[in-house]
């Protein structure tokens, strides 16, 4: 019975709904870029492998250009950032301007990958995903040691 009278409304007052619809009906509905915007970086997805002789990484960056994304390796920590800028303008059969929008932000992310030998690093952008191979530094690998 106690249950039953909490949840009483059956989600028909869900307050994030209705901030949610109240969001979308203001400024229109909300893209990957915007949604990302608003939570801690979903929209840079990545997946990281490791083998003995690289670090290889795939991160989401949808919608961005190339020459949007900047990525800089320094003191063992690979920086990767993209900036969005959109203009975008709908026009009547007449030519006459009825909408114009611009949408712009940015995010980054760091990741601590030491070892690097950093005149190796490569990139490679399409599709909406930015791999990366970072080769290790062969200094910094492991040496098997034979005790006597």
């Amino acid at each position: 019975m106690a249950n039953d009278l909490i949840d009483r409304n059956d989600g028909l007052m869900d307050v994030g709904d209705m901030m949610g619809n109240l969001m979308n009906n203001f400024f229109g509905p909300r893209d990957e870029f915007w949604n990302g915007m608003r939570r801690s970086n979903p929209l840079m997805r990545t997946d990281i492998s490791e083998d003995d002789k690289a670090y290889a990484l795939q991160i989401e960056l949808p919608g961005l250009d190339k020459k949007d994304i900047k990525i800089d390796y320094a003191n063992n920590n690979l920086s990767v950032s993209g900036t969005l800028n959109r203009d975008s303008e709908q026009r009547d059969k007449k030519n006459h301007l009825v909408a114009s929008e611009r949408r712009s932000g940015s995010y980054s992310r760091s990741y601590y990958l030491p070892g690097v030998d950093e005149s190796k690093i490569s990139a490679k952008y399409e599709d909406g995903i930015l791999k990366l191979v970072l080769p290790k530094s062969d200094e910094n690998q492991a040496h098997h040691i034979e005790i006597q």
